[in-house]
């Protein structure tokens, strides 16, 4: 294989950016972590139940774009360690909604903003016409990869 040795400026200037932004990445849950014990993923999920009243399983994996189970893990290990709570609505008994404990509050009131991570909270406060422009250009970046794993798209950044 040949090294490319006609290095093209905005290619390197795209790869300086995108270190920047794993590295900013790793290093906020990083600091979630060692505040709270816990991982980003974890964090993200304890502010979506504070901020949604009778959240689901459902609800959640949708708010966090993660698939279901995947939800189910984490709240099973929010669970365990007594920062959820899972109740049977009243209204419908198949449905099971979900609450922060104290405990679970006490976490979120040390962890550092954003609670749902540095790229999920700027992304989610683009502007429509911004998203459609990134979503093309990742979608092209992407489509040239020669390793794809598509499979992973719905697991979360930060460790649960």
């Amino acid at each position: 294989m040949k090294a490319m040795t006609n290095s093209r400026p905005e290619a390197l200037e795209a790869l300086r950016l995108f270190r920047i932004i794993f590295k900013s990445i790793t290093k906020h849950y990083s600091e979630v972590e060692q505040a709270t014990g816990i991982g980003g993923a974890s964090l993200w999920a304890l502010a979506e139940i504070a901020d949604s009243h009778n959240l689901t399983v459902s609800g959640l994996a949708k708010a966090m774009s993660i698939h279901q189970s995947t939800a189910s893990n984490l709240l099973e290990k929010l669970e365990t360690k007594d920062y959820i709570l899972r109740v049977r609505s009243k209204q419908d008994r198949r449905v099971v909604n979900l609450s922060l404990t104290d405990k679970g509050r006490r976490i979120l009131d040390k962890a550092p903003m954003p609670y749902r991570g540095l790229l999920p909270d700027v992304v989610m406060r683009l502007e429509p016409e911004m998203l459609v422009q990134l979503n093309s250009n990742l979608t092209e970046l992407v489509a040239k990869l020669g390793r794809k794993y598509e499979k992973d798209a719905f697991l979360p950044l930060g460790r649960p």
